[in-house]
């Protein structure tokens, strides 16, 4: 955002003094700092400096001996502080305290002293000020005894406003009670009905004034009276005034003369029409030629003037002639008595032609009915007025578009234009509101949120997709908010930090973050990047899409791409990804146990050829099933082929692992499906091992596995056998031909366990 400028003009005393006195002055002045809550004055203190604030707000505050406070008035760009100098004083009764920071002018006491002394244009902007604060004063006591804490507050709100450029105070409620001298409860009971009512808005000690003509409506007369004495005491004539000024009232000028002529007569001897002597005639001579030169020098000034006066006029017919701009009077009737040569060239008439071409002549004719209004308001309402015509085209220029500004003479017979050619303004205009436009329709037409936020976190501009996101009406409500005021703060934090980052960094920024919107977890892609003019970084702009399908498609590919899609366990290259990981853990830490399990489903083959591959499936996914209910957090369960699984135990020693091989194998057996009238049982083989340090790969262990089913499937199937230190290992453990088996005979192979 673009820093304050301060300009001593920005006061409005200061800004209303005539040009050879503030040239006097500026010289002098010294631009200050002020911070929130600093003392300028303490009760009693002597005046040293006179502070003329331009963007700050300064208190004038009263306080008992028993620490209570209450502000007596407030001062801002409107005035100045240090008013008992005004009034012949050297010292202040009352504390002066800085209520809002900013900056202020100020001069030494003793020079403001010496520009009252001179009863110029100063003293009296001060004594007229003064009268505006005791105004201040004296209706701050009224509202403070007869209207409530609402008014008060709304009064004193927007006095501050008047003070300062924008609508946002940076001020506690706190603060706000001990200006208003009542209880901070009650501050904040009328700042929370102002806020439900939509007219302010409270957060963190900054006052954002939303409705400010709903405000005036609530306000008690109290704020009005004020305001309008100062805007009567400071729109009144300037009045410029000389010391060597004579005394009014010509009308009596002849009788003082007459007075004086008497006086003289009579205080002065009377002197002989004729020299009585050669002296008196050498001395008559004497004063004669005196007079003769002074004369001679009067006649030199008068011509110097006459000069002068030739010379200006001069200039400003040159200044009235060539100006860039139209000069007119017209007549009541809109005649042209009188123009210059820009207004010659633009209405494309000639100068002889005055007396005779009524000003609407040029004007559109839809449009006379609005020039005549126009032209009747500013010699009837002898008031100036302004308006924007159309000026139909000409030989020497295509339709124009001019502004007029008009006012009438001392007797109200006569209307001064100022006609000014505006077209290449209006088209500028226009085509920066197309390319505003264009713009608006192609941040609105983007498939994904788009935002705009100045250094601040405020936000300066979003489009429609981002307000349809928050139910938004229009693309305005969220501007001039932060994040803070629309969503949790833990969130609005993640996002403020993130934007620092990207003023700090002044790099671009994109993540993949993962949010909660309405109960439901939603991906979304952001990217943020610095805004930066004349070198300097003023904000961020970003961008948010909603990739929740695509992560949803990713991770069913990655599902896919680790599991078995017919028992929804883990296929063979997950598990030996996991079996991988196990292994480097084993290499690191030596008292690490892992367990491997190797599963086979006995008699598998037959029921796929007595019962169809369909019934085969469905045992296989139960199987998976069962695997699935009974592992812990951490273990795997796969199946690496055919009707052939594995498991492995990352924490887990062989004992444990029997254990729960011997859960695997009981339940599954006790489990049966009942297909086309027909009980089916299907029991499991297991072979345990353990992963040993000195292992040369992790596979190692699925062989010694291996080695143990093949045990099991060798004694009988549907059992346990865990692998020994020196069981031989075969290259094909359990490679046997298992025997056909047919839906009868599955019922038999191991005990039917009914209910």
């Amino acid at each position: 955002m673009p820093k304050w400028t301060h300009n001593p003009r920005q006061n409005r005393i200061l800004s209303s003094l005539p040009g050879p006195d503030f040239s006097r002055l500026v010289d002098d002045l010294e631009l200050v700092s002020l911070s929130l809550g600093q003392i300028l004055y303490e009760s009693g203190d002597v005046l040293a400096y006179v502070y003329f604030p331009t963007n700050c707000i300064v208190s004038l505050v009263s306080t008992t001996h028993n620490g209570s406070s209450a502000e007596l008035a407030m001062t801002g760009n409107d005035g100045m502080v240090g008013f008992p100098l005004v009034l012949g004083g050297e010292t202040t009764t009352h504390k002066v305290v800085v209520q809002s920071a900013g900056g202020a002018y100020r001069l030494r006491a003793e020079i403001v002293r010496w520009e009252f002394d001179q009863g110029g244009s100063l003293q009296r902007l001060a004594l007229r000020y003064t009268q505006a604060l005791l105004t201040q004063i004296a209706q701050g006591v009224v509202c403070n005894r007869h209207h409530s804490v609402d008014q008060q507050l709304c009064r004193w709100l927007l006095l501050s406003l008047d003070q300062l450029p924008g609508n946002q105070l940076d001020m506690t409620q706190e603060l706000i009670a001990n200006m208003l001298g009542v209880r901070r409860e009650a501050v904040t009971e009328a700042a929370g009905k102002l806020q439900t009512a939509g007219l302010i808005h409270y957060r963190r000690g900054h006052i954002t004034v939303t409705d400010r003509p709903a405000l005036e409506q609530r306000v008690c007369e109290c704020y009005e009276v004020v305001r309008s004495e100062y805007d009567r005491l400071f729109n009144l004539d300037p009045d410029t005034l000389l010391r060597t000024r004579t005394r009014p009232n010509p009308a009596t000028l002849r009788t003082r003369a007459e007075a004086r002529l008497k006086q003289a007569k009579v205080d002065t001897p009377v002197v002989p029409l004729t020299p009585a002597t050669p002296w008196e005639t050498s001395r008559l001579l004497h004063e004669l030629q005196v007079h003769t030169v002074e004369l001679e020098m009067h006649n030199e000034e008068l011509r110097h003037a006459y000069d002068e006066a030739d010379s200006m006029r001069l200039k400003y017919a040159d200044i009235y002639d060539f100006s860039p701009v139209g000069y007119f009077s017209l007549d009541p009737l809109g005649v042209i008595i009188k123009m210059n040569l820009s207004g010659a060239i633009l209405l494309g008439i000639k100068r002889s032609q005055c007396g005779r071409q009524r000003f609407a002549a040029a004007v559109k004719p839809e449009l006379w009915a609005i020039f005549s209004s126009f032209l009747t308001e500013v010699l009837q309402g002898r008031t100036k007025r302004s308006c924007e015509l159309v000026l139909t085209a000409t030989a020497q220029r295509p339709e124009a578009v001019v502004k007029l500004e008009a006012a009438p003479d001392d007797n109200g017979q006569e209307c001064r234009l100022v006609v000014i050619d505006v077209t290449a303004e209006k088209q500028a205009l226009r085509a920066q509101h197309e390319r505003e436009q264009y713009q608006r329709a192609l941040l609105d037409n983007f498939p994904f949120k788009v935002w705009l936020k100045d250094e601040q976190g405020r936000f300066l501009a979003v489009n429609a997709p981002f307000a349809e996101s928050y139910g938004w009406s229009s693309v305005d409500v969220p501007v001039g908010l932060t994040d803070f005021d629309i969503v949790s703060p833990e969130q609005a934090q993640l996002y403020r930090d993130a934007d620092l980052a990207v003023l700090a960094s002044g790099r671009k920024h994109s993540a993949e973050e993962q949010f909660e919107i309405d109960g439901e977890t939603h991906w979304f892609e952001t990217y943020r990047s610095p805004v930066e003019m004349d070198g300097q970084r003023i904000g961020t702009v970003g961008y948010a899409r909603d990739i929740t399908r695509r992560k949803q498609i990713e991770s069913e590919l990655h599902n896919l791409a680790m599991t078995d899609p017919l028992t929804e366990l883990a296929n063979r290259r997950h598990f030996l990804a996991r079996l991988e990981e196990a292994y480097a853990l084993m290499q690191r830490e030596a008292n690490h146990q892992v367990t491997v399990l190797m599963l086979d489903l006995d008699h598998f083959k037959a029921v796929n050829d007595s019962l169809g591959h369909p019934v085969g499936d469905a045992v296989l996914k139960l199987f998976g099933a069962v695997l699935r209910d009974e592992l812990r957090k951490g273990d795997t369960a796969a199946r690496i082929g055919g009707e052939e699984f594995a498991v492995l135990l990352p924490r887990g020693d062989i004992d444990s692992a029997v254990v729960f091989a011997e859960r695997i194998r009981r339940k599954f057996a006790d489990t049966a499906m009942v297909i086309k009238q027909h009980k089916v049982r299907i029991t499991v083989s297991i072979g345990l091992a353990s992963m040993k340090a000195r292992d040369t790969s992790a596979d190692r262990v699925l062989v010694r596995a291996d080695q143990a089913l093949y045990k099991a499937k060798a004694a009988g199937r549907n059992r346990i056998e865990r692998y020994a230190d020196g069981d031989a290992l075969r290259d094909s453990p359990h490679a046997e031909t298992e025997a056909a088996a047919t839906p009868d005979t599955l019922e038999t192979q191991v005990p039917d366990h009914r209910d």
